[in-house]
C-alpha cells in the first residue's frame, strides 16, 4: 500500500494498532489501519519530516534538515482513542 512520497520513518500507536508514516518528500505524514488495510489520514506537516515518535496519545513528527531557514519544527498530532 502507497503512504506517501519519500517514507522515511514509521511508528506504532499502541492504543489503536494504527501505524504511521512520515512521508519526506511530501511533506506529510499518514496513519495507516493496518488490520483494515487503509490509510485513515493524511496530516501536512513542514517541510523535509524527519521522524515521528508517538507518546501519550500524541504523534510528534520533526522536521528536519532545512525545515525552515532558521530552526527545525514539530508538527503534533493528536490522535483518536
Amino acid at each position: 500500500m502507497a503512504t506517501g512520497a519519500g517514507a522515511l520513518s514509521v511508528e506504532t500507536d499502541e492504543r489503536s494498532g494504527d501505524v504511521l508514516v512520515v512521508n519526506r518528500t511530501a511533506a506529510d505524514v499518514t496513519r495507516v489501519d493496518v488490520k483494515e488495510g487503509v490509510v485513515e489520514e493524511t496530516v501536512a506537516t513542514g517541510a523535509n519530516p524527519n521522524h515521528v515518535e508517538i507518546a501519550d496519545g500524541t504523534a510528534h513528527v520533526v522536521d528536519k534538515s532545512g525545515a525552515t531557514a532558521t530552526e527545525d519544527t514539530v508538527t503534533r498530532i493528536r490522535l483518536a482513542r
